[in-house]
């Protein structure tokens, strides 16, 4: 124990005597602790983000979409591709009794909403009471779209407000600025309670029945996927197909949660048997296929972390092979006291003991300062600067300072073993 606490003093002694270059040695090692701490945080964020996927979508899910490559292949011969309509959900609902969810959804972008005198732009969604199972992201004042307002298509709506964006860059706030054609829309809903109140859509008048308020950003799931809806007045799907504020010609994009990974391959068989009985031919659409989609991204975004986390090791690799040069440069240097220490009895393991704590305090010190720098990159700075922050977790700047600590141990041992190596007379006689 004395002499461990003996190598301590002596070493923080040796690095506060050359400061310039113990700093140099240890930030290759505080370098590749910010990489490392960067990139576990992504991969663990992938992770993250896969379980919360889970939660909000679902995974055994695909959506069924026209296929218009098909009916476009030949200039001469053009097919029109099949419209689904709300019937053939409800015929795929019967034949899939089991299936978790299965929900039809159109949509009209440019629609004109009336209320109070105030005429503005906005866009309706069709959707079916079965809307909610699955991306539900909301607070829900009043209630939602059910049976009964599909069965005698009411003329009713929910309408959705906006949280607040999240901190963003210029550039981005611009381009909103620029495209955001429904801002009027978001004032009217941010500043009135329009639930229970008759509103125009589009002419024909509808009731408020229930307003969904986005959760804001700090508290939303965030789907790996993504949501490339943006919504704002949702109505049943029967209502306006029955009052031709969706035309015939637009055709349904149906989501199918199968509810169960393991039966998802024989859930796909099965509907495309549908489409083909119910069609004709299941080539006129395309089954996007949610669960490989998030197998593709989570597995381009792993290979991209380790990259990262080749390039912090490599860091941690340049580290040690520094600390190993200066640690030999401080053998040398310190031959005469290596022999003095050698004449007076202090054995192998004592020199050795030296240098090793020597260098595992340069890499404890680059260890602790790189983890400080990763988390105030990982979350406060990249805040500021509008990206998201690092799921950065306790263990991660612990395992980031184990693995410089480990480094330098292990790139310390050779110049320590030269150091013990010298005989007493030899260190002495080389000064």
């Amino acid at each position: 124990m004395r002499a461990l606490v003996n190598a301590l003093k002596t070493g923080f002694s040796e690095i506060w005597a050359h400061k310039m270059r113990s700093v140099l040695s240890f930030l290759a090692i505080a370098a590749g602790s910010v990489v490392f701490i960067d990139a576990f945080s992504a991969i663990f964020s992938t992770y993250a983000r896969l379980e919360e996927q889970k939660t909000v979508s679902g995974m055994a899910r695909l959506k069924i979409t026209q296929n218009y490559s098909q009916t476009y292949s030949s200039p001469d011969d053009y097919v029109p591709p099949p419209v689904i309509t709300y019937d053939d959900v409800l015929k795929l609902r019967e034949k899939m009794p089991d299936f978790y969810m299965i929900s039809p959804e159109v949509k009209d972008w440019h629609n004109v909403l009336e209320y109070d005198g105030r005429r503005m732009v906005t866009n309706i969604t069709g959707v079916s009471h079965e809307w909610v199972k699955r991306d539900f992201v909301y607070k829900l004042k009043g209630r939602f779209i059910d049976r009964h307002d599909m069965d005698h298509k009411l003329r009713v709506c929910v309408m959705v407000r906006k949280s607040a964006p999240p901190p963003t860059n210029i550039f981005f706030k611009s381009m909103m600025k620029k495209w955001n054609f429904t801002s009027g829309f978001d004032t009217l809903i941010e500043h009135n309670d329009l639930l229970g109140k008759k509103v125009k859509l589009d002419d024909f008048t509808f009731t408020v029945i229930g307003v969904l308020e986005e959760l804001p950003f700090s508290r939303r799931p965030n789907p790996i996927l993504g949501s490339s809806q943006d919504y704002k007045v949702l109505a049943p799907v029967t209502t306006l197909a029955h009052y031709n504020i969706i035309g015939s010609y637009q055709s349904l994009d149906v989501k199918v949660d199968t509810g169960d990974e393991r039966g998802f391959d024989e859930a796909q068989r099965k509907i495309r048997n549908f489409l083909k009985i119910r069609f004709g031919d299941d080539e006129y659409f395309v089954l996007e296929n949610q669960l490989e989609l998030i197998k593709e991204r989570i597995g381009d975004s792993i290979k991209s972390s380790l990259v990262t986390i080749s390039l912090g090791m490599l860091a941690f690799l340049a580290g040690g092979i520094g600390i190993m040069n200066v640690t030999l440069a401080t053998v040398f240097a310190r031959t005469r006291e290596i022999g003095i220490r050698r004449a007076i009895g202090a054995g192998r393991g004592d020199i050795m003991l030296q240098f090793i704590v020597e260098a595992v305090m340069l890499g404890l010190i680059g260890g602790v300062l790189g983890s400080a720098v990763g988390y105030l990159w990982g979350i406060p700075v990249k805040v500021m600067i509008g990206m998201d922050p690092s799921h950065i977790k306790p263990w991660m700047p612990l395992v980031s300072v184990f693995i410089a600590v480990l480094t330098a141990f292990v790139f310390a041992i050779y110049p320590a073993w030269v150091a013990a190596g010298l005989k007493p007379a030899d260190a002495l006689r080389a000064e």
